[in-house]
């Protein structure tokens, strides 16, 4: 059944297992970000059957919940609503700035405990098999569908209950695409 899913996710979608790449920190984001931890690598997609030129970069961003969020994020982003600009070379550039990716002592056994169990089930070589491509958000509080800098809808691409990856986030990430602003957004709803 599950498999059964997956394919039509996929055929929904117009992305096949051969249209998706597996990928590490240093091929998908700028390099002043690549060295950093908190970024968990999924997968990225080749939508270009779908009209999407540019490679969308499925990953998981572990934030300290302790960080105060003001100052790191722009505009109306925070911790669970965020954005990467997509560059040239199609790598990412984070809008947040790198004080957003400290893990505070207290948060530390967490991390690790997140970073470990994603390692393993990247290891095991099926971790993209958790991505869910619906036609619609499958949103678990309200419709948060962001807007690009014209005010209009972002495109979805996809969405990941995290929680099947990671141990301490029980959160369903939604990413969505802005071809216009070369943009990709990131939400996070928890139950």
């Amino acid at each position: 059944m599950r498999f059964t899913l997956f394919i039509s996710a996929i055929l929904l979608l117009g992305c096949t297992p051969k249209d998706t790449i597996a990928i590490e920190r240093q091929l998908i984001l700028s390099a002043d970000f690549s060295h950093y931890d908190n970024f968990f690598p999924i997968q990225t997609l080749n939508l270009i059957k779908k009209g999407i030129k540019d490679k969308i970069h499925i990953m998981y961003v572990c934030f300290d919940p302790g960080i105060d969020g003001e100052k790191e994020f722009p505009g109306e982003d925070y911790m669970d609503d965020f954005s990467f600009k997509i560059m040239k070379d199609g790598k990412y550039q984070p809008t947040f700035d790198k004080s957003a990716l400290v893990i505070g002592n207290d948060f530390k056994e967490y991390f690790k405990e997140d970073f470990d169990s994603y390692k393993k089930l990247k290891a095991e070589g099926n971790i993209s098999r958790f991505i869910e491509m619906p036609e619609k958000p499958e949103w678990w509080q309200y419709d948060q569908t962001p807007k690009n800098s014209k005010g209009k809808p972002m495109t979805f691409i996809c969405q990941i209950d995290m929680g099947r990856i990671i141990i301490n986030d029980d959160c369903r990430l939604f990413v969505f695409y802005d071809q216009d602003d070369r943009m990709v957004k990131y939400v996070y709803q928890r139950t």
